[in-house]
């Protein structure tokens, strides 16, 4: 048994334990998510809750959900040379947020944990309880900023197409992945992610992901996240609380779902059950 086998086994019984206990479902590995998919579904049909000025209000806790392979649905990914050699390296390869490291943009909102969204005229919040990361997107037109470091979050400037928020990123390092699958991206990734309330219930998210480097054309990916139950709450998250695996030199090279490389443009099945 590998060591990240014996880990997910682990987590699997701290899951049961916790549900045991009744404590808030979120403190669970979340594991029941929606498809990833490439165009939004229908709503349920409940109405869109909306701001006084009539917008589309984002505003409430949204459960994120777990979407470890967000290209399943345009695989094989249409890869450059050298996006092809960096997506099969990741066998070699330790994922950056096993170190802490903030996960980056779009793979913020494809891991776990629950988020708040705050909408105000001139801004759109996220809080997330996931590193206790949070981003500020301004919609009050302004523009990226001309001396903005680059970042593993990236510069994010925002504006609003009818009901539809739109968030573009630039100045995105090359150290972090798109998800857990290891799909990669360089230091020319730049993101636009649209964030639309279809129903009362449910939040549809899609990211397209444009990397001239990696990638020959831009390709799109989405999926919905659904409204968390009225008593969840953000909650502390520490990832570096008794991290024995990267203390003591023990965590392994590949994704992090367990998925393998073989040299070609879809990597081999999940190891994980």
């Amino acid at each position: 048994m590998t060591t990240r086998t014996g880990l997910q086994v682990f987590l699997t019984v701290i899951a049961f334990a916790i549900a045991a206990l009744g404590l808030p479902p979120h403190l669970t590995a979340q594991q029941n998510s929606s498809p990833v998919l490439t165009e939004a579904p229908a709503g349920d049909g409940t109405p869109v809750p909306r701001t006084p000025d009539g917008r589309a209000d984002l505003s409430g806790f949204w459960n994120k959900g777990t979407h470890p392979n967000t290209s399943a649905p345009i695989e094989p990914l249409p890869f450059t040379a050298e996006g092809l050699k960096a997506f099969n390296d990741v066998a070699n390869l330790i994922d950056p947020t096993s170190y802490c490291r903030f996960p980056g943009i779009p793979r913020m909102n494809s891991s776990p944990y629950p988020m708040e969204i705050v909408q105000l005229p001139d801004r759109v919040i996220f809080l997330y309880e996931y590193m206790h990361n949070f981003r500020v997107i301004w919609t009050d037109g302004r523009q990226h900023r001309p001396t903005w470091p680059t970042t593993l979050m990236g510069d994010s400037v925002g504006w609003w197409e009818g009901d539809t928020l739109v968030i573009d990123t630039v100045n995105l390092s090359g150290d972090t992945w798109l998800d857990s699958h290891g799909n990669r991206h360089s230091d020319e990734l730049h993101v636009v992610e649209r964030w639309r309330r279809i129903s009362a219930n449910e939040l549809w998210y899609e990211a397209t992901i444009d990397d001239p480097k990696f990638y020959t054309e831009p390709w799109t990916t989405g999926w919905v996240m659904p409204l968390a139950p009225p008593d969840w709450e953000l909650m502390e998250y520490a990832c570096t609380d008794n991290n024995r695996d990267a203390e003591e030199g023990l965590l392994q090279p590949g994704a992090l779902d367990g998925s393998g490389r073989d040299g070609t443009a879809i990597a081999t099945p999940s190891t994980y059950r």
